[in-house]
């Protein structure tokens, strides 16, 4: 049976379990069994029987087309993220490879146990349907990726190794597509940058640990906070951005206020569970015009971030 501290820890990372109440885990929890994956392992193959769905506590695993690590993932997923929920929705059947690209640990939920956790709460199934609304928006854009690829067969790959999330040219695939939607049905679009105000000098491989550990925590703090439409991306070093659709400046500030909060105050924890200390960030927002790029908007509301950050951080500023 799993720790309560360690199903907190899980509950914090996981846009699955978010806002679950606790009597409708624990019994899903007390029958979970803990798998140890090496890294390479292929946990589930295309055209496999699936009756599971794994939680990864610890870790980062790769969703791709094919086996080959050579192959550009559809997605990397880290601690309190879930695979096997699509096969065991729908046919049991598994549609992609999800490969351990590390050692990795996971929690397997039984088919019987994850039903009546979605059947036992409103909150998971909301849950349950933005994750599938997401995975399949993820593949249908990922379809639409290929032919771009095709075309520009020299293009970066889009995903951030490190986080799982956009990089800059993924995002910059999104704002595009977002920006021709704003001026087809008038929708605003907006752009939050947080960047963490202050970073400890990496002056070894356990440093660079830690703050690659901090990296992905405010990564799957931003996740939490996304809606279907949503998109984020980790531009460079410690700055992140959220595209935002179809919201007001206005909202898209108040937004920004929660999430600067809930990066502050959300809990680093190592695999081995040791703490390090917690990101404050700050963060910029500004509002997409007909005639920005994903560049000329980041510029600019990167200004409203280092404008925080010079005037004492842990804030939010609009342009």
């Amino acid at each position: 049976m799993i720790e309560s501290t360690e199903m907190i820890q899980l509950i914090q990372h996981s846009r699955l379990f978010q806002d679950v109440p606790g009597e409708v885990l624990a019994p899903m929890f007390s029958k979970a069994q803990r798998v140890a994956l090496k890294q390479g392992t292929i946990l589930l193959a295309p055209g496999k029987v699936n009756e599971n769905v794994y939680v990864i506590i610890s870790g980062r695993m790769s969703v791709q087309i094919s086996p080959s690590s050579s192959d550009k993932p559809l997605a990397i997923i880290a601690q309190g993220d879930c695979v096997g929920e699509m096969s065991v929705l729908v046919d049991g059947v598994v549609s992609a490879y999800v490969i351990a690209v590390s050692d990795c640990e996971v929690y397997a939920i039984d088919y019987a146990s994850f039903w009546s956790m979605i059947e036992g709460s409103n909150e998971a199934a909301r849950n349950m349907l933005n994750i599938l609304v997401y995975r399949i928006r993820l593949g249908n854009e990922s379809i639409a990726d290929s032919f771009l690829h095709r075309d520009n067969p020299t293009e970066s790959d889009i995903i951030d190794r490190l986080t799982g999330l956009f990089n800059y040219h993924g995002l910059r695939r999104k704002f595009d597509r977002l920006l021709h939607r704003r001026d087809a049905r008038k929708q605003p679009l907006c752009l939050i940058v947080l960047k963490v105000d202050s970073t400890e000098p990496i002056d070894s491989d356990e440093d660079k640990y830690r703050i690659d550990q901090m990296l992905r925590t405010i990564a799957q703090t931003i996740l939490t906070f996304l809606r279907p439409d949503d998109n984020s991306a980790r531009l460079i070093g410690s700055r992140f951005a959220v595209l935002l659709s179809d919201i007001s400046l206005s909202a898209a500030i108040e937004t920004a206020e929660r999430l600067r909060s809930a990066i502050n105050n959300v809990d680093v924890v190592m695999p081995d569970g040791s703490g390090v200390q917690n990101a404050i960030v700050s963060a910029g927002v500004g509002e997409a015009y007909s005639g920005d790029t994903c560049g000329t908007l980041i510029a600019r509301v990167d200004q409203a971030v280092e404008q925080a950050i010079s005037e004492g951080g842990d804030s939010v500023k609009a342009v």
